[in-house]
């Protein structure tokens, strides 16, 4: 009876034990279940919130109640690398009573502990060059060419190689495989020969991100295509482009001031000088013959059919509205001075060192702006809440020949100058392409969007005021000139070429809050043709270039670098440098803000 009831006894403690060994192995399973969820949670919260530690351990303490657990159980540590990976990890400890045991043992309770990690980034694979394509060489380098990376990674899915005295310095490589041949060199920093030999080594990350989308979704409205990466073809969204306003004809009487009626000689002060007093005017045809001085004063409201100022002539015409149903025609260096109000025309043609000014107010040309050679201008001044729409079809919207100059910025010209620029937002709508050729000028007013219904086909100087750029077909500039612009972002249907000498200073916006363009993005396009830089070009950028689906070609001598001290990153399909081109990105440690690295458990 005493071995039996010693007996007893160790049965029913070893009884107890294996139910406690199972409550505590339930425990476990919550708990990890419970780390898992709180480490994604603290590495999509630390990315999301340009890397908070605070907000990315309120996220975890908050997944870890919700699962009913106290927040004191969770202890949150980021960040911590795991191997080459920057991660984010949770251990939740709880407390198991011991009940059935207490019979073996003095504990009233013991602790469980279940840990996990989930990656937001990789020291090694935050690329500041992704190459996406695996059917080629993903990155082809040649002739002397130099590709410097030294503060991140280049990563492809396919092969990198280097011939002909190419150099390429980078933290680490990641890539199917590797090869430097012909004096050649691939150099990493600060860790010898860190070249991680892998198949599918690159992702996507831009591919989800809702600016970027939202960017891509206006080209395909401008140019009615879907894109089949998307389950809707990423078309869910209003097309952005603005259709001017038709005018119709109102006038019943020309004004022929080569041949003055009774009225306009009533208007005469002296010679060929007329000043004509403030009202409304309903006029048929308008000639101002060379050497005529005719003044309009405000306020004014003014209607005409068409106008024609001949050489040496001057019009002006005070604050109010203006509106020229037909073409406003200037030659021989007439001068057209408009006040502030609203200003529409059927179309503007400016030759022979003409001058066009105009103060505030919104902008309408039903067709074309063309403005010809000789020094000619075309100078407009849209403020806070005006608008700008040129061009009813997608013809040719905006042509400016050599040593001319179009302003939409005429009262301040920071954008050319780097200063601050005017308030905005101004709505900007070309309906058809913009083209200059070598030696003009073009100055761009800030605005929240632009929008151009056709190519973006700059071969002058420009100056890009702060915004989105939403360009149907291609962005180009061929024969050289200057081109600057801060705050700006380009999403284009067709191609980014920038070659034939041209020096370009471009820099995506740095702040989610400016309402101008998309923070760190610089230039997206789903095109299959070629981003080209070339031909001499000396180029700096900030921001990242987005085209998975093109190959970028540096050729001929091409110089391209960070903006400043600002940071330059590629997600493209495939790199091709030659020719003594130089790629300089090496201000980036890091991934852009918003370009994100694949969140996962990886413990």
């Amino acid at each position: 009876m005493v071995m039996a009831a010693f007996g007893l006894t160790a049965v029913m403690g070893m009884s107890g034990l294996a139910v406690e060994v199972g409550t505590g192995y339930a425990a476990k399973v919550r708990n990890q279940r419970v780390a898992d969820a709180a480490a994604l949670g603290a590495a999509l919260a630390y990315n999301s919130s340009n890397q908070s530690v605070s907000a990315a351990v309120q996220v975890a303490k908050d997944i870890v109640v919700a699962n009913g657990l106290p927040a004191s159980a969770a202890t949150v540590t980021l960040p911590v690398t795991i191997g080459n990976t920057q991660a984010a990890q949770v251990q939740v400890r709880t407390s198991v009573p011991i009940k059935m045991a207490s019979l073996i043992t003095n504990l009233a309770s013991y602790n469980v502990m279940s840990s996990a990690a989930a990656s937001y980034g990789s020291s090694g694979n935050s690329g500041c060059v992704t190459a996406l394509s695996s059917g080629k060489t993903a990155v082809d380098m040649s002739g002397g060419a130099k590709l410097t990376a030294t503060g991140c990674a280049l990563v492809t899915n396919g092969s990198v190689s280097l011939v002909g005295g190419a150099q390429l310095s980078t933290k680490q490589v990641v890539a199917s495989e590797t090869s430097a041949t012909g004096g050649s060199t691939i150099t990493t920093t600060p860790t010898a020969n860190n070249i991680v030999t892998k198949n599918n080594g690159a992702s996507d990350v831009i591919k989800s991100q809702s600016a970027v989308t939202t960017a891509l979704c206006y080209v395909n409205k401008l140019n009615g295509t879907s894109d089949s990466d998307y389950a809707d073809g990423n078309t869910n969204c209003t097309n952005q482009l603005v259709n001017p306003t038709a005018v119709p004809s109102a006038g019943t009487n020309d004004w022929d001031f080569n041949h003055p009626s009774t009225t306009l000689v009533s208007y005469r002060t002296s010679g060929s000088t007329y000043v004509i007093p403030a009202g409304n005017y309903l006029i048929r045809d308008m000639n101002i013959p060379g050497g005529t001085t005719v003044t309009f004063t405000g306020p004014t409201v003014l209607s005409v059919d068409s106008v024609s100022v001949g050489g040496g002539s001057t019009l002006t015409i005070g604050d109010g509205k203006v509106v020229v149903t037909g073409d406003l025609t200037l030659a021989g260096g007439a001068a057209v001075t408009i006040g502030n109000g609203y200003h529409s025309f059927g179309s503007i043609s400016i030759g022979g060192g003409s001058h066009l000014y105009t103060g505030t107010g919104s902008l309408n040309i039903e067709q074309d702006l063309n403005v010809d050679g000789g020094g000619s201008e075309a100078k407009f001044a849209p403020s806070t809440g005006d608008t700008v729409v040129i061009g009813a079809n997608k013809g040719t919207a905006i042509s400016i020949s050599g040593g001319s100059t179009v302003s939409f910025d005429r009262y301040n010209t920071a954008a050319a100058t780097g200063g601050t620029e005017a308030a905005g937002p101004v709505g900007f709508s070309a309906g058809g392409t913009i083209k200059s050729s070598g030696g003009s000028n073009i100055v761009f007013n800030k605005s929240a969007i632009h929008v151009i219904n056709g190519d973006l086909d700059l071969n002058g100087s420009s100056a890009l005021g702060a915004g989105k750029y939403i360009i149907a077909g291609s962005f180009t500039n061929n024969t050289g000139g200057t081109m600057t612009g801060s705050d700006v972002t380009f999403a284009l249907g067709g191609s980014f070429k920038l070659t034939g000498g041209t020096s370009l200073d471009l820099a995506a916006t740095s702040s989610a809050t400016s309402g101008y363009g998309i923070q760190d993005v610089l230039a997206v396009t789903k095109t299959t043709s070629d981003v080209a830089l070339g031909g001499g070009t000396s180029d700096r950028y900030s921001g990242l270039v987005y085209a998975p689906k093109a190959e970028i070609k540096l050729t001929g001598g091409a110089s391209l670098s960070a903006n400043g001290s600002q940071c330059l990153m590629m997600v493209v399909n495939s790199v091709n440098i030659s020719g003594g081109a130089a790629f300089n990105t090496s201000n980036c440690t890091s991934q852009v803000n918003g370009a994100g690295a694949a969140v996962a458990l990886i413990q």
